[in-house]
């Protein structure tokens, strides 16, 4: 009996000091310890159609001048839920480190730079959530979407694959912008889903308007801002999915 007291002891998984780690009530292994987590495994949730996609080499300079071509190129792999859902309940909001056995280690923006490409240095992403956004896709994609299209300012990524498929042989260069624009809206979309995975934030649209320009600004850093806001929000709940740019956590 004494043993089976000193081993008890031993595995209880909670923090010896809560002054730091002070969420641990609220935590899911907490949950998953006393047996009153009902889903164990998350749903892992993303939009990953673009990642299938051939990319036509005249968007290619585009892609490049934007700092979008490591992303673009990264492709499509399967999420491991069981992985996914075990670093979840190791991970701990109060110090954004993962809590291993053999210590804390975590996602630096230098791995996200080195997994995705994307630029980790310059401005922050930030925009305009009201606008007139038909005008807008109509100014900077050359096409309006339809009113069922646009939620707020949201737009439907299926419109985006729709109108913007294959690049037609005698388009002009302007049409090749408008098209690249679609292109990285769409992997933008990939990056920052929303929950349901149909619609990107058109609050990144304007950004596009010169990709020379798009690439001064720390995609990175807002890829893995988003990365840790999803994970704090998951590791202190009883929800049943997670989403956001999960791959970045599994490589």
């Amino acid at each position: 009996m004494a043993n089976q007291q000193t081993r008890r002891d031993y595995i209880v998984p909670g923090p010896i000091d809560p002054e730091l780690l002070r969420l641990q009530s609220q935590h899911r292994s907490e949950g998953i310890w006393t047996g009153t987590m009902e889903h164990e495994v998350l749903t892992c949730r993303r939009q990953g159609n673009i990642l299938h996609a051939d990319i036509d080499d005249r968007i290619i300079p585009h892609l490049h001048d934007s700092g979008f071509i490591g992303i673009a190129r990264l492709g499509f792999f399967p999420l491991d839920w069981h992985l996914i859902s075990a670093f979840v309940e190791r991970w701990r909001p109060e110090t954004h480190t993962f809590m291993m056995p053999i210590g804390e280690c975590t996602i630096s923006l230098q791995d996200v730079g080195i997994i995705t490409g994307l630029p980790i240095h310059g401005s922050a992403v930030t925009g305009m959530s009201r606008a007139e956004w038909p005008e807008v896709c109509e100014l900077l994609l050359g096409a309006r979407p339809p009113p069922e299209m646009i939620r707020g300012h949201k737009l439907k990524l299926s419109w985006l694959t729709d109108e913007f498929g294959a690049i037609p042989h005698e388009a002009d260069d302007l049409t090749v912008l408008w098209h690249a624009r679609a292109f990285i809206l769409r992997l933008i979309g990939s990056i920052f889903p929303d929950k349901t995975n149909s619609r990107v934030n058109l609050m990144f649209l304007p950004l596009l308007e010169d990709l020379r320009q798009a690439a001064t600004y720390s995609w990175g850093g807002a890829c893995l801002a988003f990365l840790y806001r999803e994970l704090c929000c998951v590791a202190i709940t009883e929800a049943k999915e997670i989403s956001r740019p999960l791959f970045i956590l599994q490589i």
